[in-house]
């Protein structure tokens, strides 16, 4: 009898009876699945769409019973977690993008110590992933320092904050990449730092 119901009715059967959602999920699980194909891609669609469903079902609570069809609501979920999925993904892809430069372009430097221990994909793509997460700030101090060879003390210049500032960021990030990156990452340079230390942005 649920089975024939419309949404409003399998998710108000679904309160008092959780199995009963599993009839909204057989109804619209392959509409769902390829809503979030055509927006995220095969690879993701499916872990999407039943996070679509596993959403709707913990709020099957607030949903408008006087709304026969559901999908509506569950584009909503949907959509709202292909987005977020994609803003991550590309926040990713452009972290992982900038370490490969990283490798390619001065896999010759003996002081590049992210090229020298991150040197598989797997190795890239784990740091990209920890980096997404790690306050924009702090990735550039790292970059500048890393990639573009400046010294804290030109790091500071060009983000215009103290050398302190700077020397906490990349301790921050050597700490919470210890096991992406190699210890040294992060770490004081004596030589750099004493060359017109004096004339930094802290004085």
């Amino acid at each position: 009898m649920v089975a024939g119901s419309d949404d409003a009715g399998l998710i108000r059967a679904a309160r008092r009876d959780p199995a009963s959602f599993g009839a909204l999920f057989d109804r619209h699980f392959a509409t769902v699945y390829r809503f979030c194909e055509r927006r995220a891609g095969r690879d993701l669609a499916e872990d999407l769409a039943g996070e679509t469903f596993r959403r709707a079902f913990e709020a099957r609570g607030s949903y408008d019973v006087s709304q026969p069809n559901a999908l509506p609501w569950l584009f909503r979920i949907a959509l709202n977690l292909v987005r977020d999925t994609m803003r991550a993904r590309a926040a990713e892809d452009r972290a992982y993008a900038r370490l490969r430069a990283i490798a390619e372009d001065r896999a010759s430097s003996q002081d590049d110590h992210v090229t020298r221990t991150a040197e598989s994909r797997a190795d890239l793509a784990r740091v990209a992933r920890q980096l997404v997460t790690e306050p924009e700030e702090d990735v550039e101090a790292l970059f500048l320092h890393v990639w573009d060879g400046l010294s804290y003390l030109e790091v500071a210049t060009a983000l215009g904050v103290p050398i302190g500032t700077v020397r906490s960021r990349l301790s921050r990030l050597r700490h919470r990449l210890a096991g992406a990156l190699d210890d040294r990452v992060g770490d004081p340079e004596p030589t750099k730092l004493t060359e017109g230390s004096g004339n930094g942005p802290n004085g």
